[in-house]
C-alpha cells in the first residue's frame, strides 16, 4: 500500500483519540506559556484548578459511564443482528434442503415399472393418477346411481380418491373398507368388487392408455409425498415473525417446483379428510398453492373451483 494512503486510513480511523491527545497535549503547553508570559499567583491558580478538576472531573467520569453504556449497548444489537443472521441462515439452509429433498422425492417416484415395461417416473407419474383417479372417480359415481346412493360430489370425491391411494387387493381392500366406514357398508362393498374386477381393469387400462394395471393403489408413493410435502410448507409458515422472513416469497419458490398436475393431485388430496390438514392451516390459500391449476382444468362435478376459492385467487384471472 502507498505511504500516503496508509497514512490517510490511519487518520481515518484514529482521528478522534488523536485530536484528544493534541489538545490535551496543547492545554498542557499552554500552561507552562501563560507562566512565562503572565504574572499568575500559582497558589491561587492551583485552588481553582483543583476545584475546576474536581467538578469537570465528575462530569467526565458521568461520561465515561454515559459512553460504557453506549458501548454495551451497541455490542448488545451486534450481538442481535449476529444472532438474527445465524438464525435466518440456519432457516435457509433447511429450507434449501428440504427443497432438495422433494426434487429427489419426485424424481424417484415410478410406477408400472417391470422387467419389459420401464414405466412412468417423475412429475409424468402425476399425469397418470390423475387419468387413473377420474377412471375412479366415474366408477364410484355410477355404482352411487345403482345404489340409491346421494352423495355429493365431495363424498365421491373422498371415495375415489381413497380408492387410489389404497387400491384393491388382498390387504388394500381392508384397509380401504377400514376408511370408508363412515359410508354404507353395501354400496363399499359394491364399489371395491367392481374397482377389484379383472375385466373392469383391463377394460380400464385399454380405454385410457395406462402404462401399468390400474387400481393396486398407490399408498407407498402419495404417502410419503404429501407427508414431506406438508412438512415443508409447514416449515416455513410456522418461522416466527421476529425472523423477519417474507413467508410468501419463500412457499412461492417451493410452489414453482410443483407441476400443473402435482397441484392438481395437491389439491384433490386437500379435499379429503387425510389432507384436511391443508385447509386447516391456511395453507391452501394463504400461500395460493395451486394457483396455477388452467381453466376448466376440472369440471364443476369433480371440484367447483369457483365456490372454493375467492376471485382473483388463480394465475389466469390475473
Amino acid at each position: 500500500m502507498d505511504e500516503s494512503v496508509r497514512k490517510a486510513s490511519f487518520w481515518r480511523v484514529y482521528q478522534a483519540e488523536l485530536l484528544i491527545i493534541l489538545v490535551g497535549v496543547g492545554c498542557a503547553g499552554a500552561i507552562f506559556v501563560a507562566k512565562a508570559l503572565l504574572k499568575i499567583d500559582l497558589q491561587a491558580a492551583g485552588e481553582i484548578g483543583s476545584f475546576v478538576g474536581g467538578c469537570v472531573g465528575a462530569l467526565f467520569a458521568l461520561g465515561g459511564v454515559a459512553l460504557l453504556l453506549s458501548t454495551l449497548r451497541t455490542q448488545q444489537s451486534a450481538l442481535q443482528l449476529q444472532t438474527s443472521s445465524l438464525r435466518l441462515q440456519s432457516f435457509e439452509s433447511r429450507y434449501f434442503e428440504l427443497i432438495k429433498l422433494h426434487r429427489d422425492n419426485v424424481s424417484e417416484l415410478e410406477v408400472g415399472h417391470t422387467a419389459h415395461n420401464p414405466g412412468v417416473t417423475g412429475r409424468k407419474v402425476f399425469v397418470w393418477l390423475l387419468r387413473e383417479f377420474r377412471c375412479l372417480l366415474g366408477i364410484v359415481r355410477e355404482v352411487a346411481e345403482i345404489c340409491g346412493q346421494s352423495l355429493s360430489n365431495e363424498q365421491l370425491l373422498q371415495v375415489a380418491y381413497y380408492c387410489l391411494f389404497f387400491g384393491v387387493g388382498a390387504n388394500s381392500s381392508r384397509m380401504l373398507k377400514i376408511s370408508l366406514s363412515e359410508f354404507d357398508p353395501k354400496f363399499v362393498d359394491a364399489v371395491e368388487a367392481k374397482v377389484n374386477d379383472d375385466s373392469t381393469k383391463q377394460r380400464i387400462r385399454v380405454e385410457r392408455k395406462l402404462p401399468y394395471m390400474p387400481f393396486d393403489g398407490h399408498q407407498s408413493r402419495l404417502g410419503h409425498y404429501y407427508r414431506h410435502l406438508y412438512q415443508m410448507i409447514s416449515y416455513v409458515d410456522q418461522q416466527p415473525s421476529d425472523l423477519g422472513i417474507d413467508k410468501y416469497e419463500y412457499v412461492k419458490t417451493m410452489r414453482a417446483q410443483l407441476s400443473t398436475h402435482e397441484q392438481a393431485m395437491l389439491l384433490i388430496n386437500s379435499r379429503t379428510p387425510v389432507g384436511k390438514n391443508w385447509w386447516k392451516k391456511g395453507l391452501i390459500e394463504n400461500y395460493y398453492l395451486v394457483k396455477n391449476i388452467p381453466p376448466k382444468f376440472f369440471t364443476e362435478s369433480e371440484i367447483d373451483l369457483t365456490k372454493l376459492f375467492k376471485p382473483g385467487y388463480f394465475e389466469w384471472e390475473d
